[in-house]
């Protein structure tokens, strides 16, 4: 598989990670319990360096595929039996890895990472400082350097050796975004990788959404730097490069998307839109990833597929297509929406908030955005495509299938929901929280929820790196959940706090839905306005702070005064929500920007400005 054009593109889950998929039970017997260290040194004796690689990548693959939540001393001693022997040989000079393993090693930068983390090594930093005194230490350095290390690798001494394999290596690096930000200093190092430019970066491989997606998590106010050069490098390859047929019928338009099923953010956000949209328009669900059976198919006349990880070259379901629009609802949360919004599809191309950042740069001609969740005046910072505002926040949200339990709360310790998934939770804004704490005269605990972002083993090293900041007596981090549990261990609090500066439109709509509070600091984007808005529509704007100390003050205040807390409950009780925080009534304004869109995108396509389009 060459980087620029690569044939089977095996990507994990890019979805933002919400928790709704069955935590991964521990069984009695797994390959971490069952390695044999007189296996690995009689290998190493008889010099089979690819059975020794084999076994350790067996480990590995376990690691990535079962998430440990908490460890027994069994499990404790195996695990520091492992990571002392696979760093020992791995950092022998003459273990020579063989050409098959190296990529694969590499591919687990961030799982070696995680599992080094949760044993008593911690980092893999005085493994890095061995590896740079040796010859052949290529590759091993590619596979153990990583986000977490305090060592400091020449980024430009790796691209110089073999621009291939560093371009593999930078990627993979950067899968640490899902549960590395909580760590300063690793978010610090995530910050400067991120950053980095070279030339010879080039191609792309699995792991380039990590990139892509990540880039706002671990620096919001640069990610189009990011997201331009990767869109860069996706266009200059011979997959986007690719000739589309199009011969466009009126009103037929194709829904690309990896998320649609009930559960998922972006169904719940859109679904009222695309249904209204298929009562005058025939919609084509282009299903991106792998194979679901959990699909909402109803409102599609026609259902295709594009799954890179099976065949990237394979463009069936789009090379030869009859769109007048193709429609993404969220780009960047699949490999395949990266790729395919990189090419022209159809002759209009639109997006909206699925994951609510720009493509800055792109192949999409237009944002649907709401008035009301938008600076109006900073749309062409924020924006590549040209902004379409409709009346609201441009999502529509689709009512929970939950029954309240109301379940009796003591009145201390007070439980403060951060319905943050594992890349929204950031040392920037974890130490505001330390600040509410240590001012607060109420015992509280914060209880975070960080969702499929820390599968893969990123739980018991966000675990530390929370309670690090904020105190172990503090925190409650909660595995990722299936549904019920999910939603009755919010019920179990007694306010929430937002994440910033990325927040999180369902999660409020899940918290105002259970009659919990937000305090949310607003800033000047959808993704740290949604909330805000949401609070106004419920009457409960004074919960709505535009600084840290604001943000301090109000969750003090919601910890140690009871009565005002209770105060902003009864609100919330006696709320109208389903003409508020629920209300569709904007959802003919998003079918009239469509057709808005249609009918007059060949004029609106020569205007040489990019003014936001008001469709009332």
């Amino acid at each position: 598989m060459s980087a620029s054009s690569p044939r089977n593109i095996v990507a994990p889950s890019t979805e933002e990670p919400a928790p709704c998929v069955d935590a991964p039970v521990v069984e009695a017997i797994h390959p971490l319990l069952e390695f044999s260290a007189d296996a690995i040194h009689q290998a190493y004796r008889e010099k089979a360096f690819d059975k020794m690689s084999e076994q350790f990548l067996k480990v590995f693959e376990h690691l990535r595929s079962v998430t440990y939540y908490a460890i027994d001393a069994p499990t404790s001693h195996a695990l520091n039996s492992f990571v002392k022997h696979f760093l020992y040989f791995f950092t022998q000079e003459d273990y020579l890895l063989g050409d098959a393993f190296m990529a694969r090693f590499i591919d687990f930068n961030s799982v070696i990472a995680n599992t080094v983390a949760m044993s008593e090594f911690k980092t893999t930093d005085p493994y890095l400082r061995i590896l740079l005194g040796q010859q052949r230490n290529f590759t091993k350095l590619l596979a153990l350097y990583s986000a977490y290390n305090r060592v400091k690798v020449d980024r430009r001494l790796l691209f110089n050796t073999s621009p291939s394999l560093a371009t593999q290596w930078f990627f993979c690096f950067l899968e640490s975004y899902r549960n590395g930000c909580a760590d300063d200093t690793t978010l610090a190092n995530l910050r400067e990788h991120v950053a980095y430019e070279d030339d010879r970066l080039a191609g792309i491989n699995a792991f380039t959404h990590h990139a892509y997606f990540g880039a706002t998590y671990i620096d919001h106010e640069r990610d189009y730097l990011v997201k331009q050069r990767i869109n860069r490098l996706f266009q200059s390859t011979p997959l986007c490069s690719r000739a589309i047929k199009n011969t466009p019928q009126k009103k037929r338009i194709g829904v690309l998307t990896s998320m649609w099923f009930s559960r998922q953010s972006v169904y719940r956000s859109q679904f009222p839109f695309l249904q209204a949209l298929a009562k005058e328009h025939e919609l084509v669900l282009v299903h991106l990833g792998q194979a679901r059976k959990d699909l909402d198919t109803s409102i599609f006349k026609e259902v295709r597929s594009y799954d890179a990880s099976k065949n990237a070259d394979d463009l069936s379901a789009i090379e030869d297509n009859d769109f007048a629009m193709a429609y993404y609802p969220d780009i960047g949360m699949s490999i395949e929406s990266i790729i395919l919004a990189n090419m022209r599809i159809a002759p209009i191309q639109v997006t909206n908030y699925g994951h609510p950042v720009s493509t800055f740069g792109s192949k999409i001609d237009y944002w649907i955005g709401g008035r009301e969740t938008e600076a109006i005046d900073r749309a062409l910072e924020h924006y590549s495509e040209r902004l379409v505002l409709i009346p609201g926040c441009a999502q529509a949200p689709v009512p929970l299938e939950y029954n309240l339990k109301y379940p009796s709360l003591p009145p201390s310790p007070v439980i403060a929901n951060c319905t943050w998934s594992g890349q929204k939770i950031n040392g920037d804004h974890l130490h505001l929280l330390r600040k509410i704490a240590d001012r607060a005269k109420t015992p509280m605990i914060f209880q975070f929820f960080p969702g499929g972002a820390i599968l893969g083993n990123g739980y018991l090293p966000l675990q530390r790196a929370v309670n690090s900041i904020l105190g172990e007596h503090r925190v409650r981090i909660m595995p990722n959940l299936d549904f019920e549990e999910y939603m009755l261990s919010l019920e179990h609090s007694h306010f929430a706090l937002d994440a910033h500066p990325f927040g999180g439109y369902n999660t409020a709509v899940d918290l105002l839905t259970l009659r919990k509070p937000i305090v949310t600091l607003a800033g000047n984007r959808f993704y740290n306005l949604s909330t805000a808005y949401l609070l106004g529509r419920a009457g409960l704007g004074e919960l709505i702070t535009r600084t840290g100390d604001e943000f301090v003050d109000l969750g003090v205040r919601m910890i140690d005064d009871a009565p005002y807390r209770d105060r902003m409950i009864r609100r919330l009780k006696t709320a109208d929500l389903s003409t508020t925080v629920l209300s569709h009534e904007h959802v003919p304004a998003f079918v009239r920007a469509i057709d808005h869109l249609l009918e007059n995108h060949e004029q609106l396509s020569t205007e040489t400005h990019r003014d936001p389009i008001i469709v009332n």
